[in-house]
């Protein structure tokens, strides 16, 4: 299982960023909201995004990594190349891995399905 995070697959550049931003459409959950946009690449890109709210850099770090391993277990799910930004509410620090995990895959099914038709 080709389960890697490659530098390509990350949004770095403050203009793919705001074009993100701008442009794509928002799914909102319990604990994250993800916004996403179709791209004209052969794979999807992501980036994670917490806030100072969420609490001190280790905790911060620690929700980045469950996200990220979100992520690349489940890149398969994504039936289309995307970009994704994926920001983390407060809630987030009351999540167990389960919840989060149950979240993300009702998020990425959704995401999958609107993007299909569109």
């Amino acid at each position: 299982m080709h389960e890697i995070l490659s530098p390509q697959e990350r949004i770095k550049k403050k203009r793919d960023f705001l074009l993100i931003y701008r442009r794509g459409k928002r799914y909102r959950g319990k604990y994250l909201i993800l916004i996403y946009l179709p791209n004209d690449l052969k794979f999807s890109r992501m980036a994670v995004v917490t806030s100072k709210k969420i609490g001190n850099a280790v905790k911060r770090n620690k929700i980045k990594r469950w996200i990220r391993t979100l992520y690349r277990r489940n890149k398969k799910l994504l039936k289309n190349s995307l970009d994704l930004i994926i920001i983390s509410k407060k809630e987030i620090q009351e999540a167990s891995w389960l919840a989060l995990k149950e979240e993300y895959l009702t998020a990425i099914k959704s995401i999958s399905q609107k993007n299909q038709t569109g």
